[in-house]
């Protein structure tokens, strides 16, 4: 699984770095089709640059001040007092920069003397409200971000556990088959029961060091599974009927372990093996990121048990969980042959 990464704080200011380049390419540049490379810059006025201090002292002090406590304890009533709290250090900050400072530096001031206090106040609100908005939208806009991360970091976790669980119960449940027929082999005194001992323990080797991976090389999964087919058809009196056709071009391809067992398992648990009309049919072929694996088999109506379905049902989920959207599974049953086709676009 790819991991989600949380929008760092690096990537925040370089948002911001975008966000003024932007503003201030609308406030000095304007497309002018008579001029030289078709831009002309406008209105590096005193009053037009202190407006930008203005702004951008308001929107730091509405982002890093007022948004975070309005979205902590969001409400009516926080939400305005932090828009009255921004609006008042906007004016403020207007009334001392350009009613005093450039007054005691350049002899200017933005409003004339004698303007009423109720026109200032109502003009600078009109005014602010660009500052405190801009600011609003793109505090929302990253916690959104940084909340949709979240949640897709939570929810990969969740499903790496549930992989975890998932992939805890296949060995098991592989084991338990295995034990089986062996035991069904020194049961029957057969001089296959040492090498599928041996066997065995190749196998319990590879399940041990290997499938704690997150994923492994495409021919060591076929190589498991050819081991595990020796294994099975040692425990089958008589002849077995089995076609193994595996073709492909990238054996270092990477894939989940133990992807493809559960269905050749599931085969030789409740399929038919002697029936040389109807062999076991494993097919597993691979063109560049396109993995497909092929069985049919006989079905085997006398061979249940409640675990039957554990092999198959974890291997739907982990598929669910591994490739969301990026496989197909076809399982059909007609006339007690049973078929499987997995595709995975890896």
């Amino acid at each position: 699984m790819k991991t989600v990464e949380v929008l760092s704080k690096k990537k925040e200011v370089r948002l911001h770095l975008f966000l003024w380049v932007i503003l201030a390419y609308i406030n000095y540049v304007h497309l002018d089709f008579k001029a030289p490379y078709f831009i002309s810059f406008t209105d590096f006025s005193l009053f037009n640059n202190t407006s930008v201090i203005v702004f951008i002292s308001t929107f730091y002090f509405h982002y890093l001040c007022v948004m975070p406590r309005v979205i902590r304890n969001f409400n009516g009533k926080t939400a305005f007092l932090g828009w009255i709290a921004s609006y008042l250090i906007f004016t403020g900050i207007r009334a001392f920069v350009e009613q005093l400072l450039t007054v005691w530096i350049w002899d200017m001031q933005n409003y004339y003397e004698g303007t009423p206090a109720w026109f200032y106040m109502i003009d600078n609100f009109f005014y602010s409200l660009f500052s405190i908005g801009i600011a609003t939208i793109t505090y929302i806009v990253i916690y959104l971000i940084r909340s949709l991360q979240l949640n897709q970091i939570i929810q990969q976790e969740k499903n790496e556990a549930e992989l975890r669980f998932l992939n805890s119960q296949i060995n098991p449940h592989f084991v338990f088959n295995t034990l089986n027929n062996i035991y069904y082999l020194v049961y029957q005194k057969s001089e296959q029961a040492l090498p599928a001992i041996d066997k065995m323990s190749q196998l319990m080797r590879y399940m041990t060091y290997e499938t704690s991976e997150n994923n492994i090389e495409l021919q060591k999964e076929i190589n498991y599974i050819k081991d595990f087919i020796d294994l099975e058809k040692m425990r089958i009196a008589g002849d077995v009927y089995l076609k193994l056709d595996i073709q492909i071009n990238n054996p270092n391809l990477l894939i989940p372990p133990l992807l493809l067992l559960p269905f050749i398992e599931n085969g030789f648990k409740h399929g038919v093996l002697t029936d040389a009309t109807h062999p076991f049919t494993i097919q597993i072929t691979q063109i560049d990121n396109t993995l497909e694996l092929y069985t049919q088999n006989k079905c085997n109506s006398y061979n249940k048990d409640e675990t039957s379905g554990v092999g198959l049902s974890n291997i739907q989920k982990r598929l669910a969980l591994q490739f969301a959207n990026k496989h197909s599974l076809i399982i059909k049953e007609e006339e007690n042959i049973f078929t499987c086709k997995l595709t995975i676009k890896l």
